[in-house]
């Protein structure tokens, strides 16, 4: 009886708050009452279907305090130019010596490992589009290490056939949550992908620049901006470069790029 009643409680709880934020319809700004809307529906969704760990299927969140604690933190020192974790301080790493990217700066919040690994796979190819808001919760909990003073976010694309397939793109669902977190403004469409490129998995670093090549297009005015990209996971830096190509020829002042991890 006592969890029936609690259980009602809760229930009655919720329903209030949606009853609340309708009488504050009118005095909310749009973009509050989205995020309120979506809090809400999150709590009534949670309520009904409890969530459970994306890595280890826990019931209790989208990614358990276990699986959290195994997390791999990308550290100092890195390479200052492509974010690769190096034994010394450097200007540029040996593959930035021999490959120079257009890139002002790569950085990400963890090594791509367990338990990541599996949330981005079941983001990218399991439906479960709700993972982007863990991950997109390292990216900022790790942001005021690697904060770089950009003027505007944006994703980068997938080609609108394996969007279509896919039901949506997960570098969009990242900047979305990303950006709502540390107060960075974003678009969504600023890049197109212009062409359909194979995956990059199992390319070598050369073919993954020539697979991209050419392979984007800039929607909006980015002249004189420093554009930050946001991705699921940096390997060779590849798909960024040839994004901020196009945006540097878009008169784009400076082009970093921030995933939520740095496969090594």
């Amino acid at each position: 009886m006592g969890r029936i009643l609690h259980t009602a409680h809760q229930l009655t709880t919720l329903l209030e708050k949606v009853k609340q934020s309708l009488t504050e319809k009118t005095q909310l700004p749009a973009l509050t009452w989205r995020n309120r809307a979506r809090g809400l529906a999150d709590s009534l969704l949670n309520f009904v279907f409890p969530p459970v760990c994306g890595a280890c299927k826990k019931a209790g969140s989208l990614l358990c305090e276990t699986c959290h604690a195994q997390l791999q933190w990308v550290q100092a020192p890195l390479c200052n130019r492509c974010g690769r974790p190096v034994t010394k301080p450097t200007e540029r790493c040996s593959v930035c010596q021999e490959r120079p990217l257009p890139l002002h700066q790569i950085r990400a919040a963890v090594l791509f490992a367990h338990p990541v690994s599996k949330l981005i796979h079941n983001l990218k190819y399991n439906g479960a589009f709700a993972l982007s808001r863990p991950l997109a919760q390292l990216m900022a909990d790790a942001w005021a290490q690697w904060h770089m003073p950009v003027d505007l976010v944006m994703p980068i694309p997938l080609h609108a056939e394996r969007e279509r397939k896919r039901g949506y793109n997960q570098s969009t669902l990242l900047t979305r949550d990303f950006c709502n977190l540390v107060a960075l403004p974003y678009v969504e469409d600023g890049l197109t992908r212009t062409r359909f490129t194979t995956p990059q998995v199992g390319l070598t670093a050369v073919e993954r620049l020539k697979n991209v090549q050419d392979a984007f297009a800039a929607n909006v005015d980015v002249v004189g901006k420093h554009v930050l990209l946001i991705d699921d996971v940096c390997t060779t830096g590849a798909t960024m470069a040839a994004a901020a190509n196009i945006l540097i020829a878009s008169g784009a002042q400076a082009v970093s790029g921030y995933c939520v991890a740095r496969a090594i």
